[in-house]
């Protein structure tokens, strides 16, 4: 053999024999590269990182959500529970108002059941608790009184607005100086009673309308306390109609009136103002609210023949208005007899028919009363008891509280079936000629206008 045959042979030798068949032979390499992807695999790689980054979000806003709710919850608790101090402070301001007025005028068992009545509990309010406290040492500390013979009981007829003018009426200008004092004397007699420690109660403070078992209507003997050093006084006002010649003379108010505001006032022409003894004590009392024990005022006493209040009959709306804005502010309203007459000189058929028309003209339109202020000198008996027709007429009326006159001595008494008490006429010819009458509650003499010559 040649050496080219030969080299042939050893190349034939060397070289792979690779079998002959259809089957394409694969390399370990392209077994891994042609492999295909498991569900798994592909969920792994496709899918879960997307779910991932989703369900992170999905925390992630949950917290900032829940951070968010947590914080409206937080917030709408510090809200309510602010609105709920807020609340109480309020109630809290209030009841120590309330207390307080209740206190100044000597009522501190209501004062002390007001503040106990706090909604956040007393014991958990120390301004509250201390107030109380104070409010109960003071009323351990209040002195009785109880007999209607030493309460003084000061009567005045209707107050003269304007002195030149009531002085100057002809006919009756001389009795108008004898039997009345003016605004501004009435109000002088307040401060020096304020002063020297008096304070304004009521007849009823002393003698309580009670129903006995067999039906008939009688009183029972109580009584009021205050501080040591205040003592108690009643006022009266009678004939609290305003007749026609005081009308005519100009010195007088009008009439008595709510004004458009719902407050008490007088009419004197075309004006409105503190004309008389209601207006001016009511004045007085908005300044100095502890010269009323427990919201007491005057006695306020009318007769009918000439009206009401300054007022016809036929007006009985607007008499109904005054007398309802009296009681409601704590004035008492009295009989002061139909006709200003004075029982005293009549039987018990006079006494009758003076009542039978203040019964048929005047009670429909005033209301009912239990109080009879007799006209001057009136009293149908001494300082003995009732007894007799004339009294068995009043208290078939019903009767029960009874006002006499007196000339500088106080009288009362109290029995199961009624309470009497007598009053000082306070005139000007009174201040000017028995100032005694007056000692130790205002000086008769610096009360009394200059301008009376």
């Amino acid at each position: 053999m040649d050496e080219q045959n030969l080299e042939f042979q050893a190349q034939e030798q060397a070289a792979p024999v690779i079998p002959e068949t259809d089957t394409p032979i694969v390399t370990p390499t392209a077994q891994r590269r042609k492999r295909r992807k498991s569900k798994k695999q592909i969920f792994k790689e496709k899918y879960l990182p997307f779910i991932i980054l989703g369900v992170s979000g999905l925390l992630c806003l949950s917290f900032i959500f829940g951070s968010i709710s947590l914080r409206r919850e937080r917030d709408a608790a510090k809200a309510k529970n602010d609105r709920i101090t807020q609340l109480l402070q309020d109630e809290a301001e209030s009841l120590k108002s309330r207390a307080a007025a209740m206190a100044a005028e000597y009522d501190y068992e209501n004062a002390m059941k007001t503040l106990a009545g706090y909604s956040g509990g007393l014991a958990n309010h120390s301004e509250l608790l201390n107030l109380y406290n104070s409010y109960k040492a003071a009323l351990n500390d209040l002195v009785v009184w109880d007999d209607l013979s030493e309460i003084p009981n000061l009567s005045f007829r209707t107050l003269m607005a304007d002195l030149s003018k009531a002085a100057a009426d002809p006919d009756r200008g001389s009795r108008y100086l004898k039997n009345y004092i003016t605004t501004g004397e009435f109000s002088a007699i307040l401060d020096q009673l304020y002063a020297n420690g008096y304070v304004l109660v009521s007849l009823y403070d002393f003698a309580v309308p009670v129903t006995n078992e067999d039906g008939s209507v009688g009183v029972n003997r109580t009584s009021i306390r205050l501080p040591e050093g205040k003592k108690p006084i009643i006022l009266t006002q009678e004939g609290v109609n305003y007749y026609s010649h005081m009308e005519n003379c100009g010195g007088f108010a009008d009439s008595l009136a709510v004004n458009a505001s719902g407050e008490l006032t007088c009419r004197l022409g075309e004006s409105e103002g503190a004309f008389d003894l209601v207006p001016v004590l009511n004045d007085f009392l908005a300044q100095h609210p502890d010269f009323s024990y427990e919201g007491a005022r005057a006695t306020i006493a009318v007769s009918g023949y000439e009206g009401l209040f300054g007022m016809g009959l036929d007006q009985s709306d607007a008499i109904k208005a005054v007398a309802d804005k009296l009681r409601a502010q704590g004035y008492d309203i009295a009989c002061y007899t139909y006709a200003d007459m004075e029982y005293a000189d009549f039987g018990a058929a006079g006494v009758q028919e003076d009542l039978d028309k203040w019964t048929a003209e005047i009670l429909p339109v005033l209301g009912s009363t239990d109080i009879l202020v007799y006209p001057t000198g009136g009293d149908i008996k001494g300082q003995e008891a009732y007894s007799g027709s004339k009294y068995d007429a009043l208290h078939g009326y019903g009767f029960r509280y009874f006002v006499g006159v007196t000339n500088g001595t106080q009288w009362g008494m109290t029995t199961g079936d009624y309470a009497r008490q007598t009053r000082t006429l306070v005139t000007g010819a009174n201040l000017a000629d028995h100032p005694d009458w007056f000692e130790g509650m205002f000086d008769a003499a610096s009360v009394l206008s200059p301008d009376r010559g």
